[in-house]
């Protein structure tokens, strides 16, 4: 995502206030969550973790209470995102166990250090198909073999018949959470205009060239879908690596 889209998006007002705007469908997030702590329960007891789009670190605070010894990597291009992110973790006494990078993926060293990757609500706002691709390689490059990618984001065949029908409740979702009926009822334009919303296929097309095995879909909430896969124990064997 440009770095003007990103600004436009989550500057200083929006992040301050991201997580109280959607505090009325929390609970989605936090089903979410409990689904994640379960898949990665089988990490080793110092695990590393990778959060691409940290956000205001809603993924590491839950995760860290849970698995005392892990330690985490987050990286956002948004610098006010990262602010309420740090003072959070702070709040939460865990900034010693993270590390919070400014910047995209490709800031973080491509090496297969991590032994998870979270990449949740962010590869939807990256447009460009070929561009997408790379992202899920270069999370996939970062993982250690037989690490496991999450991944979430809305999708959906926006030419389906069911999808009309989601979409309904979709705008109802967003009136709930405190959006004027006019703009509710633009929100699906506007995943047409600002998002890539593709089938679920599609994702997991992405996710087996990135040679990411099995990908399994194991959350769905409206049009938000997440995926667990899991990197071939001898990937970076075979890639030369």
């Amino acid at each position: 995502m440009a770095e003007k889209k990103v600004t436009e998006l989550f500057g200083k007002s929006a992040a301050e206030t991201y997580d109280e705007r959607f505090s009325k469908t929390r609970a989605i997030k936090d089903n979410l969550h409990l689904l994640i702590r379960l898949i990665l329960d089988g990490l080793p007891s110092q695990a590393s973790i990778l959060c691409v789009g940290v956000g205001t670190g809603d993924d590491i605070i839950g995760l860290a209470d849970a698995f005392p010894a892990w330690t985490f990597t987050g990286v956002d291009p948004s610098v006010h995102m990262l602010e309420v992110c740090r003072k959070r973790l702070q709040e939460h006494s865990l900034l010693s166990r993270c590390e919070l990078v400014h910047g995209y993926l490709d800031d973080i060293p491509e090496e297969p250090r991590f032994d998870a990757v979270l990449c949740l609500l962010v590869t939807q706002f990256v447009k460009d198909a070929a561009a997408r691709r790379e992202m899920f390689k270069g999370m996939s490059e970062r993982l250690k073999p037989g690490g496991c990618l999450i991944n979430s984001e809305i999708s959906d065949d926006m030419d389906s018949p069911e999808f009309q029908d989601m979409a309904e409740v979709w705008k109802a979702m967003h009136r709930f959470t405190g959006a004027s009926a006019q703009k509710a009822q633009g929100v699906i334009q506007a995943l047409r205009d600002h998002v890539a919303v593709e089938p679920p296929s599609v994702i997991e097309g992405y996710l087996r060239e990135s040679g990411l095995a099995l990908p399994v879909q194991f959350f769905q909430s409206l049009l938000i879908r997440a995926w667990y896969s899991r990197k071939s124990p001898g990937a970076d064997t075979l890639a030369g690596k």
